[in-house]
């Protein structure tokens, strides 16, 4: 309907789309939370309000945006089936790259501001600790139905929303105007800043990062939802096995454990794992599928 227009009007359209669903999406949450008389504050009122708002903002929009702006949306969505041996290097990246993401959340944790910009790192932490004190609310439950809901609305929904929105759309957007690293990099950036924690922003923007290089590599989005589900899966059930307070612990215990010089070193190995199992990707995934 709009594949044929400038870009500024899909941009227009995109910015209506993102706020047309997040308000009725937000709306219909609410209507459910209000039917079911649920207190608002309450765990199962949130969780809905989270569900919704993650499937209107991420998962309506790019997909209404896709269909209404391209010609051809499968090219953009890329829902394909792909080499059993593209995702397992997926994964294998995903799971290399842990201690270096572990650490800088580490250094990331201990940011401090010069003395003129107390009273925002105020907020900033302030806001940090309300996310926390939210996460630790869904986190906290000892029953399989309690699992089974919060691997479905904190790690599947918005593995496929953040993953449809960030890569599938605003980074092959990107790509249109300027070489692939600076869409895969600025897409990160947009996907770390959406969540609005700022002591956790570098170790966030690192991982949007090699979810970048993930899908343009592999071509799949199928790659990148299982690579982006398995990493918020992880800690989910951490949580439920060890308890939500020792999933949430400072990366700092690590730290403690370990020592600094050792987990600095660990870092730097993991880096340069993931690297190379991301440049054998680029390396074999044509070749693996038959291109």
């Amino acid at each position: 309907m709009f594949a044929e227009s400038p870009a500024w009007k899909k941009i227009i359209l995109f910015i209506f789309l993102l706020l047309f669903c997040a308000s009725t999406f937000s709306v219909l949450a609410t209507l459910i939370v209000k039917i079911a008389h649920l207190p608002i504050q309450s765990t199962s009122a949130l969780k809905i309000l989270q569900l919704f708002g993650s499937a209107g903002i991420f998962i309506a929009t790019p997909l209404l945006t896709i269909y209404l702006t391209e010609k051809s949306p499968s090219d953009l969505l890329k829902w394909k089936m792909v080499d059993p041996r593209i995702l397992g290097l997926g994964l294998l990246a995903m799971f290399l790259f842990s201690p270096f993401i572990n650490t800088i959340s580490y250094l990331n944790e201990g940011m401090q501001l010069p003395d003129f910009m107390r009273g925002i790192e105020g907020w900033m932490r302030d806001q940090e600790n309300k996310a926390a004190d939210l996460t630790l609310q869904f986190l906290e439950t000892h029953t399989i139905g309690g699992l089974l809901s919060n691997l479905f609305i904190i790690a599947l929904i918005p593995a496929i929303g953040e993953e449809l929105m960030f890569r599938g759309y605003i980074q092959q957007q990107l790509q249109k105007f300027t070489n692939e690293h600076v869409a895969i990099w600025v897409a990160a950036f947009l996907f770390s800043a959406i969540h609005l924690q700022f002591f956790g922003f570098f170790p966030r923007l690192l991982l949007g990062a090699l979810l970048g290089y993930l899908f343009f590599y592999s071509k799949s989005m199928i790659v990148n939802i299982v690579c982006h589900l398995m990493n918020n899966a992880v800690v989910i059930i951490y949580a439920f096995v060890y308890g939500a307070k020792e999933a949430l612990k400072s990366e700092s215990a690590s730290m403690g454990v370990f020592g600094t010089k050792t987990m600095v070193m660990a870092s730097v190995v993991s880096l340069i794992m993931t690297i190379g199992v991301v440049l054998l990707l680029r390396k074999k995934a044509s070749i693996w599928q038959g291109k």
